[in-house]
């Protein structure tokens, strides 16, 4: 057996590569009609830094809409990346792995421990990423702290490599769907050390105010906006809404004709 191949196996990849074709053809289509589009920032430096080293990336948890976007910005990432997930959570749902999800064994600190080094040890190569949610639940993005938990310092530890911090929000904007906003920040060198985790949660957080930022300019009803051919301020659309929300049909259009009469404060 190759070195790779046993770190592969070691890590617990399952990995099924027509599987995870077909399931991204899904979450594509799933985001294009669940959300009111896709919105990115930072993407396109991030992209480049991932084809010259290996990452890993450290997002905030909101919802269960995360695991199908973590799908879609992988693949517009370019490289091979994996997740990790919950030992049990994949004894439940075995085609998560199948998907790229790597299993973090919760039974003891000394199995959790060997776990995140073992998906660490993937990280031998430009390309590969691994994505992690350092909160370990899901919260709602405005709690405050975040609650970052200290397993990705073990992860990086093991394998200093940079880390991107993923600030994402769901947030409504002029449909009845909520729109999937995120934003990536620059690396964080590798050689943070133990500076690591209020680095990652001071850049989480600094996304998530930018995200602010972005949503309160373009839903202001003092700016005459097209929604959604104008992006938000700063983000581009990785997916556009597929025209079956809700503000498409006769309620919707009705109901923009209302706002655009009806008097706006300030």
């Amino acid at each position: 057996m190759s070195a790779d191949r046993y770190a592969l196996a070691r890590a617990g990849d399952t990995r099924r590569p027509a599987f995870a074709r077909l399931a991204r053809r899904y979450a594509r289509r799933r985001v294009s009609r669940g959300v009111d589009g896709l919105w990115v920032a930072g993407i396109d430096p991030v992209r480049a830094a991932l084809a010259d080293r290996p990452l890993i990336f450290a997002a905030n948890h909101v919802s269960w809409w995360d695991s199908l976007l973590l799908l879609v910005l992988d693949e517009a990432l370019g490289g091979l990346g994996w997740a990790v997930v919950d030992a049990e959570s994949l004894r439940k749902l075995p085609f998560l792995g199948w998907l790229g999800a790597l299993p973090l064994d919760r039974s003891s600190p000394d199995r959790s421990r060997s776990s995140l080094e073992a998906c660490a040890d993937l990280l031998d190569r430009p390309g590969r990423g691994l994505w992690i949610f350092p909160q370990g639940r899901q919260r709602p993005a405005h709690l405050r702290p975040l609650d970052l938990k200290p397993g990705i310092g073990i992860v990086h530890a093991r394998n200093p490599v940079d880390v991107v911090a993923v600030s994402l929000d769901y947030v409504f904007l002029e449909a009845d769907h909520p729109a999937a906003i995120v934003r990536f920040s620059a690396p964080i060198p590798g050689a943070a050390g133990q500076e690591l985790l209020p680095a990652i949660e001071s850049e989480l957080l600094n996304g998530l105010a930018v995200i602010d930022s972005a949503v309160m300019v373009a839903t202001d009803g003092r700016r005459s906006r097209s929604h959604p051919g104008d992006p938000l301020p700063g983000f581009v659309p990785l997916l556009r809404p597929s025209g079956r929300l809700a503000q498409d049909g006769l309620g919707g259009r009705a109901l923009r004709a209302f706002d655009r009469r009806k008097p706006h404060a300030g």
